[in-house]
């Protein structure tokens, strides 16, 4: 339960798997393993990519519905862009989603990292699912992610973290999806159930109606709302 007892659905769209997929690494079945022992329902399990290569996800996306469905938890497989110039964004994006990723992600101008200016704003003309750890998001962008359906992350990734209450509060301000995602590349980096409540509660700064929170409820509509978009995919 959270602080107005209202229960927190566990959700993750941000697993990030091995690249390489070596044995004994973060593989699909030991991440959906760990996604299960931490009490998901749904996980989205994410190559890192440089928009380079595309080969694994459609062997990885057929496997982890195949693993899913005995893992009692509903996933879905991706690609997060990293790095990849904005210019070259669209077409990354389009042939992402042409080599069988179910989810796209972008890598965001987080201030934790070196990220090329304007990306944000490629990544939602490029229609990515999800703009991970955006940064110091801006009204254009914020605006502009609603009006495409682009889903702002909410991160428990401490380094890309500290913007975390302004994302939530520009994501409510325009009506931007918003959605949680670890950036887990271990076990141990999986947020638990009393983190998240903890950090939505200390990102809801902004978003109070006579001294209560909607943050909760709008995270929560729109993760589902993004699930039943993955799923009829």
């Amino acid at each position: 339960m959270d602080e107005q007892g209202v229960f927190i659905f566990m959700m993750d769209f941000h697993i990030s798997l091995s690249p390489d997929g070596a044995a004994g690494g973060w593989n699909a079945a030991l991440a959906l393993r760990c996604a299960a022992l931490a009490g998901l329902r749904f996980a989205g399990l994410v190559l890192p990519s440089d928009g380079t290569d595309f080969s694994r996800v459609a062997s990885l996306a057929a496997g982890v519905r195949r693993l899913s469905l005995y893992a009692n938890v509903e996933a879905r497989t991706g690609v997060e862009l990293r790095y990849v110039p904005p210019v070259l964004l669209p077409s990354a994006v389009k042939e992402a989603r042409a080599a069988g990723a179910e989810l796209v992600l972008v890598y965001g101008e987080t201030i934790g990292d070196q990220v090329e200016v304007g990306t944000n704003i490629a990544a939602i003309e490029a229609g990515a699912d999800i703009l991970a750890h955006p940064g110091l998001v801006d009204e254009e962008t914020a605006a502009f992610a609603a009006e495409r359906g682009v889903a702002l992350e909410l991160t428990s990734c401490a380094r890309h973290g500290l913007t975390n209450a302004e994302t939530a509060a520009m994501a409510l301000r325009f009506g931007c999806p918003l959605v949680r995602g670890s950036a887990a590349s271990r076990p141990e980096e999986l947020a638990t159930r009393t983190f998240w409540s903890l950090a939505i509660k200390g990102a809801d700064v902004f978003g109070k109606e006579n001294g209560k929170s909607n943050l909760l409820n709008f995270l929560r509509n729109s993760e589902e709302s993004l699930v039943r978009k993955l799923t009829l995919r």
